[in-house]
């Protein structure tokens, strides 16, 4: 019984001493290459949470045919007034820093439609610009 505890601690011991490996993570066309440690968790950098990928593009509105905004991975750029503002995320709402307040809405997706539901201004709708 001795000698097959200290086998199986030799065994393990000799299993951990495994050489580094070089993973690379394939997602979304980026390639992110990372060491790989053996009995050390790791992940990939942080990415872009899904609901503001999804929100990242340029939505038109209920009023008019043309684009209203573009959202990017930080900012929200206005067609009409050429102006672009910085906004956050925080799980399943957007806060859209403007120059004199700040417009905080919950974010949801119905099928293609975007809607943004927020305390003070109700519900707004916009669809993806297609050329």
């Amino acid at each position: 019984m001795k000698y097959g505890f200290l086998l199986l601690i030799a065994l393990f011991a000799m299993g951990c001493k495994r050489p580094q490996q070089k993973i690379v993570y394939e997602k979304d066309s980026v390639k992110l290459a990372q060491d790989f440690l053996p009995g050390v968790a790791s992940s990939p950098s942080p990415e872009v949470p899904s609901l503001q990928k999804r929100t990242i593009g340029v939505w038109i509105g209920t009023e008019s045919p043309d684009p209203v905004f573009e959202i990017s991975a930080d900012s929200v750029f206005y067609f009409a007034h050429d102006t672009s503002y910085k906004y956050l995320f925080d799980k399943d709402s957007i806060d859209i820093k403007y120059d004199d307040y700040d417009y905080k809405a919950k974010v949801y997706f119905k099928n293609d439609t975007m809607v943004m539901n927020s305390p003070e201004y109700g519900i707004a709708k916009f669809w993806k610009f297609k050329n």
